[in-house]
């Protein structure tokens, strides 16, 4: 009898949701609950529920570390270049 109550209730949930689709690639999509005030970030199997205020702060944490990323593959170009270069000298 629990189980039905708690079926019950997510499927009463679910059909109080207003989901709208936001963004979609090929790594997933972003679906926001108007009523739940949630946006939900699917990539694959994985799915994470976030605040709609805080996704604004994971955008951000998320540009933050892709231009830090690219920043250090740079770095690591230049310093494999400079290391050949430095091999090369007689």
């Amino acid at each position: 009898m629990k189980n039905n109550k708690a079926q019950d209730n997510v499927t009463n949930n679910q059909a109080s949701c207003l989901r709208i689709l936001l963004s979609k690639n090929e790594s997933g999509q972003i679906i926001f609950c108007e009523n739940c005030k949630v946006a939900e970030l699917e990539l694959g199997a994985i799915s994470l529920r976030i605040d709609a205020g805080t996704l604004n702060t994971l955008r951000e944490l998320l540009a933050d570390a892709s231009t830090r990323l690219t920043l250090y593959q740079q770095e690591k170009a230049i310093h494999a270049q400079q290391s050949v270069m430095n091999c090369s000298v007689h």
